[in-house]
């Protein structure tokens, strides 16, 4: 590993990439920044000052989610942001892309969100009340896990979910 400089000295909290381009997003502000390569990085300005707290990209848009807010942020480049409104004001604490729709997910409830284009969000039910940390998509499902707990849950499709166990109580906090 090499260690690299971000733009400004913040609380960094999410990265993903996307397009030719990685994107982060700083909480508690309006902070964002782009690189094309992870070493030479550009300060961006997110919509509105807020944590920030989870980026992903899919079919053609980066969106953000923010915890405590009804607020996300879509953007076709990580240069140009776009706030937009989510179902309902809560701890929102991870996005991820898969399948052809956006999912969101909150810690300490059962409550998800998906969207076809980071634009507009539907409200979901997650099959436990957990400390949701982390979702994620890949060979043709979708895999949220909760901290604290054994709880995990899959999904074909972010709507219907289908709770798991996970081998120990930990603290689980990311998924990829």
């Amino acid at each position: 590993w090499t260690q690299r400089v971000l733009p400004t000295s913040a609380s960094w909290y999410s990265v993903t990439y996307g397009n030719g381009v990685f994107v982060a997003v700083a909480a508690s502000s309006t902070i964002a920044a782009t690189s094309p390569d992870g070493i030479t990085w550009t300060q961006r300005v997110l919509p509105t000052s807020t944590a920030w707290i989870s980026v992903t990209y899919g079919n053609g848009v980066f969106v953000a989610v923010a915890v405590s807010s009804t607020i996300a942020a879509t953007s076709p480049d990580g240069i140009t942001w776009t706030q937009r409104v989510l179902p309902t004001s809560t701890a929102w604490q991870s996005v991820t892309y898969g399948n052809g729709v956006f999912v969101a997910v909150v810690s300490s409830s059962t409550i998800a969100a998906t969207s076809p284009d980071g634009i507009t969000w539907t409200q979901r039910t997650l099959p436990a009340s957990a400390d949701w940390q982390s979702v994620t998509y890949g060979n043709g499902v979708f895999v949220a896990v909760a901290a604290s707990s054994t709880i995990a849950a899959t999904s074909p499709d972010g709507i219907t979910w289908t709770q798991r166990t996970l081998p120990a109580s930990k603290a689980w906090i990311s998924v990829t």
